[in-house]
């Protein structure tokens, strides 16, 4: 911690947090791609969790390492800690969400 009276910003290393959270964030995928599989109405397999949930792993890893390197790279580029580094972190992986859906609006239904 920074001693009293330090108001000076401390870089941190964004492709190591964006790691980080990539793994925690595939992790969550993981489970959610386990429960949707656990809930199938069909018998599949233990490996049908890879398979058939990929796509959910892989999103949720990539909007979680996105989200935290655009949210630290802005603040190392800033050189500040405030909420547009979270706004610019949340802006960029919700694109990444509208990638996967190929929409630009969340109004708007997905033709899939």
């Amino acid at each position: 911690m920074a001693p009293a009276g330090d108001d000076h910003y401390h870089p941190k290393d964004a492709v190591s947090v964006a790691v980080k959270a990539g793994a925690v964030t595939g992790a969550a995928g993981v489970f959610m791609a386990a429960i949707q599989n656990a809930l199938a109405k069909e018998h599949v397999g233990a490996w049908a969790v890879l398979s058939r949930g990929g796509g959910i792993i892989v999103s949720m890893a990539a909007v979680g390492g996105i989200y935290e390197f655009s949210r630290t790279a802005s603040a190392n580029l800033r050189e500040k800690e405030d909420p547009w580094n979270t706004a610019i972190g949340g802006f960029l992986g919700g694109a990444v969400l509208g990638l996967r859906s190929m929409t630009l609006s969340p109004l708007r239904p997905s033709t899939n």
